[in-house]
C-alpha cells in the first residue's frame, strides 16, 4: 500500500469515493468541501488517497492541529474512508499503512487521531499499538431517521404520537417553514441572538461555535436551495416561522445518501409553537424529496445531553454507534503528557 496526495484538481473522484464508501453517518466532514471550509479556519488540511495495486481503497483529509512548543497532531474526522466491502484483515492493513506513513511524513507530530467510521472495534488494533482514549471528539452515538422507499404519512407513523401531534400543534398555531436561498444579514443577527437565548435555556451550557466558523461555514458551503447535486456537500437553512415572524433557524449538511442537522437555535418565546419539531419535519420532507436515505438528527448521549436525547428519541429513528477516537502515538512521551493535561483542564 501506498498514500499519495489527491491533486487539486480531484474534486469529483474524491467526493464519489466518499459517497460510495461511507456508512450513513458522518460523510459529509470527509467531503472537499469540508477540507475547503478548514482552510478558511486557518487550519491547514492535507487530503491523501491510500492505493493498494493500481486502485484506492481508502481516502482521509487531514487537519493540521498546533500544540505547544512547535509541535501538533494531526486529525482525521470520521475517517479515514475504507472501501465499503474491506475485510478486517483489510481495515488493519490499511490503518497500519497510515501509522507508518505518519511516523515518517510528520516528525513535529505528537500523535494522529483518526476516527474511522466502523460500527464495532477490531481487538487487534490495541495490540498493534493504537490507542482509545476514553473521551471523543465526534458523537460516539447518533440517531438518523429513515426516509427511502417511505412516503411521507409512513415516515410520520415512525414517530412517537406526541412528536406527530406537535406538528399538528405547530401548523394550527400558524407555524410555516421554509429553505433559504440567501441568508441576509437579518437572518444571521436573529440567528446569533437566538443562540443567546438557546444557551441562556440550557443554564450557559455553549454548545456552539465560534462566530467566525459559523460565517465561514455559510459562505464557503454551496446553498442546497440552488445545488441539488448529491455528489456536492450544501447547507440547507431552514426558517421557522409563526404568524410570519421568525422563530426558530437550523443548518442542514446534504451530502450522499443522508442530510444531517447540524446546528439550531429558536427565540423562547416560541417554543409553545413547537417550531422546532416542524422544521426537522419541513428538513426531512425536503431530504426525502431528493432521494436521500437518511435525515440525521445528529449527536445523542444520555448522560451528557439527557433532555437532548430525549427529545431526539421521539423521532423512533435507527441509532448507530462508532468506535469514537483511534489514536496513533508518535511520541509516547509527549502523548501521554497531552492525555494528562487534557484530564487536568477538564
Amino acid at each position: 500500500m501506498k498514500i499519495v496526495e489527491a491533486a487539486y484538481n480531484r474534486e469529483k473522484e474524491w467526493n464519489a469515493f466518499v459517497r460510495e464508501n461511507y456508512p450513513p453517518i458522518g460523510a459529509f466532514m470527509q467531503t472537499w468541501q469540508w477540507g475547503e471550509f478548514q482552510k478558511t479556519l486557518g487550519r491547514r488540511i492535507g487530503r491523501y488517497f491510500i492505493i493498494d495495486g493500481s486502485r484506492p481503497v481508502a481516502a482521509f483529509t487531514l487537519v493540521h492541529h498546533s500544540l505547544p512548543f512547535g509541535f501538533s497532531y494531526g486529525y482525521v474526522p470520521r475517517g479515514p474512508v475504507i472501501a465499503a466491502r474491506a475485510t478486517e484483515e483489510e481495515i488493519m492493513k490499511t490503518l497500519q499503512a497510515v501509522k507508518i506513513w505518519a511516523l515518517g511524513a510528520f516528525p513535529r507530530f505528537v500523535f494522529v487521531r483518526l476516527e474511522p467510521p466502523l460500527l464495532t472495534p477490531i481487538s487487534a488494533l490495541e495490540r498493534a499499538g493504537f490507542h482509545f482514549p476514553s473521551y471523543y471528539i465526534q458523537p460516539r452515538h447518533n440517531i438518523a431517521i429513515p426516509l427511502y422507499k417511505r412516503t411521507e404519512d409512513e415516515v410520520a407513523k415512525m414517530f412517537h404520537p406526541s412528536t406527530r401531534s406537535n406538528i399538528n400543534r405547530a401548523e394550527k398555531r400558524g407555524v410555516t417553514a421554509t429553505m433559504k436561498a440567501e441568508i441576509t444579514g437579518d437572518d444571521y443577527a436573529k440567528f446569533k441572538a437566538m443562540i443567546k437565548e438557546t444557551i441562556k435555556r440550557n443554564g450557559g451550557k455553549n454548545a456552539y461555535p465560534s462566530d467566525s466558523y459559523l460565517y465561514s461555514l455559510l459562505r464557503i458551503i454551496p446553498s442546497a436551495a440552488r445545488v441539488r447535486d448529491s455528489n456536492v456537500l450544501t447547507l440547507g437553512v431552514f426558517c421557522g416561522y409563526q404568524n410570519h415572524i421568525v422563530a426558530a433557524i437550523h443548518a442542514v449538511l446534504f451530502f450522499g445518501a443522508t442530510a444531517t442537522y447540524l446546528y439550531g437555535a429558536s427565540f423562547s418565546k416560541y417554543l409553545n409553537s413547537k417550531v422546532v419539531t416542524y422544521l426537522h419535519w419541513t428538513a426531512m420532507r425536503v431530504a426525502r424529496e431528493r432521494g436521500m436515505r437518511y435525515y440525521d438528527l445528529g449527536g445523542i448521549d444520555e448522560h451528557r445531553w439527557p433532555s437532548l436525547t430525549n427529545f431526539k428519541r421521539q423521532f423512533r429513528g435507527e441509532e448507530f454507534s462508532y468506535i469514537g477516537n483511534v489514536d496513533i502515538s508518535l511520541r509516547p512521551a509527549l502523548y501521554r503528557a497531552y492525555n494528562v493535561l487534557r484530564k487536568f483542564k477538564k
